[in-house]
C-alpha cells in the first residue's frame, strides 16, 4: 500500500520541516500565491534518485512565462531520523573521565540526521576502552560546540571517572528527541505553527523533509505540498 499526504500551510519565508512519518519518493509544492500572480518560483519539486538532496526542480514565472530550471541549494532536503535508526549516528572521537563524563563528537549534524540537542536520548556503542559506556541510553546535556555532558534517563549525572580509559571509536544513536507540539486551528484542525521539530514524536523517529528557503516562497505565500512514497506495485 502506498503512502500519501497532503497539507497547506502558509510561508513564512523560513525553512519548514514536515515529519511525513515516512520519507518520500517524491514531494511536490505548488506556490498559489506566486502562481496567481505569475511571478516567482509557482511550482517546485523533489525525486528520490533523480534530484539529490537539497536541490529542487522549480518551475518560475519570468514575465508570465514559467521556466524549468534545477535549483543547485535550498531545495528539499529529505529526514531520515529517530527510533527507526536510519542515519542518526554520531561518531564519538572522545570521552573524558569526570563527573560527568563528557563526549566529544566529530559533528553535531552528521549528513542526512538532525541535528543533535539537549534533551535528546540517544544509545552509545563501539567505543573501545571505556567500555562501561556500551549499550546504555543516555540523556544529552551541557552542549558546547561538539561536546555533551552524560545524564542518565532518570536525569542524573553519569560519573566516567572510574571507569576505563577512553581508546578510540564509539557512536551514538539518537532514539528519542524533546519535541513542542505544532499549533493547530481549532476550527480547520490544520497546522498552522510547525512544532519544532515538526510533529510531537517520542522514541517513534522523525521521518520527512525539510523545505528550504529556496521553494518556500515569501512570507504569507500560500503553499499546498503533496508527498508520496512508492510501492513495489507502483504509485
Amino acid at each position: 500500500m502506498s503512502q500519501y499526504r497532503n497539507g497547506i500551510i502558509t510561508s513564512t519565508g523560513a525553512a519548514v520541516n514536515l515529519n511525513l512519518g515516512f520519507v518520500p519518493d517524491r514531494f511536490t509544492v505548488t506556490n498559489y500565491t506566486k502562481t496567481a500572480a505569475q511571478t516567482g518560483v509557482g511550482f517546485s519539486e523533489w525525486i528520490k534518485n533523480v534530484v539529490a538532496s537539497a536541490k529542487a526542480l522549480i518551475s518560475t514565472y519570468t514575465a508570465g512565462v514559467p521556466t524549468v530550471s534545477l535549483l543547485a541549494s535550498n531545495g528539499f532536503t529529505p529526514v531520515n531520523a529517530g527510533g527507526v535508526w536510519y542515519n542518526t549516528q554520531y561518531t564519538i572521537t572522545g570521552v573524558s573521565n569526570a563527573n560527568p563524563g563528557v563526549v566529544t563528537l566529530s559533528s553535531l549534524t552528521p549528513t542526512g540526521a538532525q541535528t543533535l540537542v539537549n534533551g535528546d536520548t540517544v544509545t552509545i556503542s563501539g567505543v573501545v576502552g571505556m567500555t562501561q559506556l556500551n549499550t546504555n541510553r543516555y540523556v544529552v546535556s551541557g552542549i558546547s560546540g561538539s561536546t555533551f555532558t552524560l545524564y542518565d534517563t532518570f536525569g542524573n549525572p553519569v560519573d566516567t571517572s572510574a571507569f576505563g580509559t577512553y581508546v578510540s571509536g564509539g557512536i551514538a544513536n539518537l532514539i528519542s528527541t524533546p519535541a513542542t507540539a505544532p499549533t493547530i486551528d481549532a476550527t480547520t484542525g490544520q497546522i498552522s505553527v510547525q512544532g519544532n521539530p515538526a510533529g510531537n514524536q517520542y522514541d517513534t523517529g522523525y521521518q520527512g523533509i525539510t523545505l528550504g528557503t529556496g521553494v518556500v516562497g515569501s512570507a504569507a505565500d500560500v503553499l499546498y505540498w503533496e508527498a508520496w512514497a512508492e510501492t513495489p506495485t507502483g504509485w
